[in-house]
């Protein structure tokens, strides 16, 4: 896309170009730009004019190419509150233990039973099973293919063992009384 093409859009039709790409609807970006839907329907349709393309999110993703090119993009995992590092031995102002202590090193403590090195850690290494049932209220089951049919057979071999072992046991319990 050229610069003069997109030099032929306004102020007010980036904005709701930039608003479309967010996923906004027309009422969403009418009360963000202060105008009304059909102010925003009407600079999305004249957008999609000059822009030649079919819908709205083309029409966006075209402007956003184009704006990706003049623009800084951050990184998409940069953290804005990482807190700054810590020399070895220098205590944290929020547990109170030494930076070594949450690496995982040994220190050697002494407490009523004598001399014991402990080993602390700051944050489990433990990866907690995904379920194929949501554990939190709202929580969408975001499980790939694979572990779908993995957790499928899996319920599938236990229900057939559970359902073994229910006529083992009535067996054995049918032998005993007859």
């Amino acid at each position: 896309m050229s610069n003069s093409v997109t030099e032929r859009l306004n102020d007010g039709q980036r904005d709701c170009l930039r608003l479309v790409l967010a996923h906004h609807n027309s009422k969403e970006i009418a009360r963000k730009l202060g105008v009304s839907p059909h102010t925003v329907d009407q600079r999305l349709r004249t957008a999609i004019r000059i822009l030649e393309v079919q819908s709205r999110f083309e029409a966006a993703r075209k402007f956003a190419a184009f704006e990706a090119d003049d623009r800084y993009q951050p990184l998409i995992y940069q953290m804005p509150d990482v807190e700054p590092g810590r020399k070895n031995g220098e205590p944290d102002s929020s547990t109170g233990r030494t930076v070594r202590d949450r690496t995982g090193s040994t220190d050697d403590i002494s407490n009523a039973d004598g001399n014991i090195a402990i080993m602390t850690f700051g944050k489990s290494e433990f990866r907690h099973p995904r379920l194929p049932v949501p554990r939190y209220r709202g929580e969408r089951n975001n499980l790939g293919t694979v572990e779908r049919l993995g957790w499928i057979l899996a319920i599938a071999i236990g229900s057939a063992l559970s359902f073994g072992g229910l006529i083992a046991g009535l067996e054995a319990l049918s032998r005993l009384k007859g």
